[in-house]
């Protein structure tokens, strides 16, 4: 049976990056980015997987979407990712190919546990556990350090901890110790989930993935 693979880390960790990197070797694996998603055929779910990636990724940066209630948030990200499943993972998998995502769920419920708000944790937990689940996962260990670098004048507010600290700031000083917070969060979350997670390091491309295409198509059993 095909599986359902996810690229995880924080935010400028490289996820889509290697991603891009899969479609240059040969596979049977159909990668996916959140991003730039092929066309279903259908125009309605096109329209409306449009229009919510529109409202949870792509708004105004000004925009303080942070004073809007965490459990929007929760339920927007998770609707989200079950019509995304639905409309592109699933077919996938019924055609017998396996499917790699750059992200899943994880990374927002590690943001989340950073809340200090227990409810949000624990429902975040219910909604999320509720979502179809990666078969496998591969982390990118890459450092709030080198993650700072790359993502040098074109973060969000949200990836330096706006939904935490409710403003605006965009330091590096800042986008470094959230992304630190969440990369431990996001190890807590991946080491009790029970999909094998593939380590790579943050300069990962095609000759790291190179090893783990055989479990892609299915010639090893690992």
């Amino acid at each position: 049976m095909a599986e359902f693979w996810t690229i995880e880390g924080i935010d400028g960790a490289g996820k889509s990056h290697l991603l891009s990197r899969l479609t240059t070797v040969p596979s049977r694996a159909t990668a996916l980015s959140k991003d730039d998603p092929p066309h279903t055929g259908n125009t309605w779910l096109d329209r409306r997987l449009a229009l919510m990636h529109d409202l949870t990724w792509g708004y105004d940066h000004a925009e303080p979407v942070w004073d809007y209630p965490a459990h929007y948030w929760l339920h927007s990200l998770a609707a989200w990712y079950t019509l995304f499943h639905h409309a592109y993972v699933a077919p996938a998998l019924d055609r017998d190919r396996p499917v790699v995502v750059d992200g899943w769920y994880f990374k927002h419920q590690a943001r989340m546990t950073l809340s200090g708000d227990d409810r949000l944790v624990y429902q975040a937990e219910a909604v999320f556990s509720a979502l179809p689940q990666p078969d496998r996962v591969v982390l990118l260990t890459t450092t709030a350090e080198v993650a700072t670098t790359r993502r040098a004048g074109t973060s969000k507010p949200s990836e330096h901890g706006a939904f935490t600290t409710k403003k605006a700031t965009t330091s590096s000083a800042a986008f470094t110790d959230y992304q630190t917070r969440t990369a431990r969060a996001l190890e807590v979350l991946l080491s009790a989930h029970p999909a094998p997670v593939h380590t790579l390091p943050s300069t990962a491309d095609e000759t790291d993935l190179l090893p783990l295409l055989p479990l892609l198509r299915g010639e090893v059993k690992a």
